[in-house]
Parts: C-alpha cells; sequence; structure tokens
C-alpha cells in the first residue's frame, strides 16, 4: 500500500489496488467529536475523488473501530450549543453516505453508538467475530443524534429498530448478522485483508455503472420510488453511451470477460 497524501490528523488514508483504505487512529477509543466526523468526511471526498480510487474501506486502529460519541466533550457541551453540533454532525454523517463511490465499513472491534451511526452511513458493513455493536443512547436519557434512528430503520426495520434502540442493549456478531444489520462476519485477523478483497473487486468493475447504482438507491431513500425510478431512468441514459457499456456488451456477446476502464458517464 502507498501512504496518500491527505494532511488528516486522525485519519490516514493509503491507496491498494483500487480501494482507498481510511483509518481511524484517534487513541484511546477513536472516541467521536464534531472534528473527528468531519475529518473522517474530508478524508473519504478526497479518497473518493481520486481518479486511482475505486472503492472506499473505513476501519479503525487497534481493538476498537470507533467508538461512541466523546462524553467528555458532551459533558462540557452548554445545552444551548447541541442543535448546531447535532445539525453539524448530521450533515458530516450524510456526507460519508452521500460518497459516489461503494463505500465498506470494516467493522474491526466494539463500535457502540455513533460508531455504529458511522457503519450505518456506509453501503457494506463486514464485522469482526466477538465485536459488538449498538445505540445505547438511551441508557443515558438520550437518543441517537447522527442519523442511527433512521438509518437502522432502514436496514432492519421498524420493529427491529425500535426494539435494539428501545433496550440500548449490545449486539454479538451472529445476532448482527441475522437481522441483517452487517453483511458478513470474519475473523478479527481476517477482516481487513476481506473488507479489501471485497471493495478491490468493485473498484475493478464498471465504476460509471457503481456510482449510478448507488445514486439510485439513495434517490429512493431520499425521495421515494417515484424519484428513484426517475433517477433510474436518467442514469441507463447517461451509461448506455459509456465505454464501458459497450465493452460490456461487447464482451457478453463475444464470450469473454470484460474489460472495464475508469472513465465517469459520457
Amino acid at each position: 500500500m502507498s501512504e496518500g497524501s491527505s494532511p488528516q490528523r486522525h485519519v490516514r488514508m493509503e491507496v491498494d489496488r483500487g480501494v482507498g483504505l481510511l483509518t481511524v487512529d484517534r487513541p484511546p477509543a477513536n472516541a467521536l467529536d464534531l472534528e473527528l466526523v468531519l475529518e473522517i468526511a474530508r478524508a473519504a471526498a478526497e479518497a473518493a475523488a481520486c481518479a486511482e480510487v475505486g472503492a472506499l474501506v473505513l476501519t479503525g486502529a487497534g481493538p476498537r473501530f470507533v467508538a461512541g460519541a466523546d462524553i467528555k466533550m458532551m459533558n462540557a457541551l452548554p445545552a444551548a450549543e447541541m442543535p448546531r453540533f447535532i445539525s453539524s454532525i448530521q450533515r458530516a454523517m450524510d456526507d460519508i453516505e452521500a460518497i459516489p463511490i461503494p463505500t465498506v465499513a470494516a467493522v474491526n472491534g466494539h463500535a457502540m453508538g455513533g460508531g455504529l451511526e458511522l457503519a450505518l452511513a456506509c453501503d457494506v458493513r463486514m464485522l469482526a467475530e466477538g465485536a459488538r455493536i449498538g445505540l445505547p443512547e438511551v441508557k443515558l436519557g438520550l437518543l441517537p443524534g447522527a442519523g442511527g434512528t433512521q438509518r437502522l430503520a432502514e436496514v432492519v426495520g421498524k420493529g427491529r429498530a425500535l426494539d435494539i434502540l428501545y433496550t440500548g442493549r449490545q449486539l454479538d456478531a451472529a445476532e448482527s448478522l441475522a437481522l441483517g444489520l452487517v453483511n458478513s462476519v470474519h475473523p478479527r485477523e481476517g477482516l481487513l485483508a476481506a473488507a479489501v478483497d471485497y471493495a478491490a473487486a468493485l473498484a475493478l468493475g464498471a465504476r460509471p455503472a457503481l456510482r449510478e447504482l448507488k445514486a439510485c438507491v439513495l434517490a429512493h431513500l431520499d425521495g421515494g420510488r417515484h424519484v428513484g425510478l426517475r433517477a433510474e431512468a436518467s442514469g441507463i441514459a447517461r451509461l448506455f453511451a459509456t465505454p464501458d457499456a459497450r465493452e460490456g456488451i461487447a464482451a457478453f456477446v463475444e464470450k469473454r470477460p470484460a474489460r472495464f476502464g475508469t472513465a465517469g458517464p459520457a
């Protein structure tokens, strides 16, 4: 892997096989504050803008993925500042979700509260065996404020989401997988390699199509089916004229593997 040139303080960026690997490293627990969330969003945007990068993997340094909110910071936050703080952190999470290339959360350790909300802002979640995840804010007399109530319900459905939110309980890897909260579970020592392999396979594909696919799904989530269908129609019209689409169709007809490039929609 080669080091990226990003000047981020707590996020390292490396590139491997077309994958931008973002590692959150804020000892001792990678606890989230607004500065760190903004830094992650900036690093993700910078990586996505790099022509070499076709997919992103987000993980944490050390034994944890990303801990929840920095409670000491919250304890010192005046109540009058909370609306601005929440608005800013929600926008940053929205920016992470809207990164136009595939994003994979390699959840290498416990991810509570804001850590799980960050993983939910990614497209795909891969979890290490032995790791636990949850949204325990109710036990502090609070609720998740970085999109957790919304994205959790979108992923697992209303009833399951409310059960997790009401109880604030920790979910182990087996339950997380059974609920569809994560896409796969891996031995801890093999998780990052599995995530990079998965993302690298995507990066070798038709990148314009991946971008349009993501845009269609997000359009549906934001505006409903009719908005999503319009996004489909305009997206396929743009894709049909691209070199990747012509190559994919020709490869199918000629019964050979497609050799996709990295050019965007024409």
